[in-house]
């Protein structure tokens, strides 16, 4: 939740300068930026994630709808034997095995198709642990990267969460989200 509401906060902030260099929708239509700061208000107003509520369960429908299905078929099991790689990382650290969650893969997915429509990472899903990765080769690939990175590690390592979905592709594009 202080990730939400700063963001918010530097949103805010960068919005008033943004105002204070001569920045206005109107010209961002016209074609006219106020150089940097316009075009960062521009694609912050486009990816900034709601800051007066948390309610993951409102929220989530929500993303689902705004993106179009990506090329997944997230209806049954763990689709790329991501789960026997995760539970040996969790067991090894002393944790507790997680189940695959269908729902969870198909939001994994949905982040996917964004990030291979904008060409960067982006997490559509602020309501869960989310990780995404780029480029890899394999399950243990992916897998490999994320514990080689901190933040990435703790979620694949929290102790809280009970459920994990993962997807790849489009694109060289995975995405695990896990609650």
């Amino acid at each position: 939740m202080r990730t939400t509401i700063l963001h918010g906060v530097i949103f805010s902030t960068l919005t008033m300068a943004a105002t204070l260099v001569g920045y206005t929708p109107a010209a961002r239509a016209q074609g006219t930026s106020a150089g940097p700061i316009g075009r960062l208000v521009h694609r912050l107003r486009h990816h900034q994630q709601p800051t007066t509520t948390w309610n993951a369960a409102a929220a989530a429908p929500a993303a689902v709808a705004q993106q179009p299905a990506a090329a997944c078929d997230c209806s049954g099991s763990d689709p790329y034997g991501f789960a026997s790689v995760l539970n040996r990382l969790r067991a090894a650290a002393g944790l507790h095995p997680l189940a695959y969650d269908a729902d969870l893969s198909s939001w994994a997915s949905q982040n996917n198709a964004a990030q291979c429509r904008r060409g960067i990472g982006h997490h559509v899903n602020p309501g869960c642990f989310q990780n995404c990765g780029w480029n890899h080769s394999s399950a243990e690939d992916v897998a490999r990267g994320w514990m080689n990175s901190p933040g990435h590690r703790e979620n694949l390592l929290s102790p809280s969460v009970s459920r994990f979905g993962i997807a790849y592709g489009p694109g060289p594009y995975w995405t695990l989200n896990a609650r």
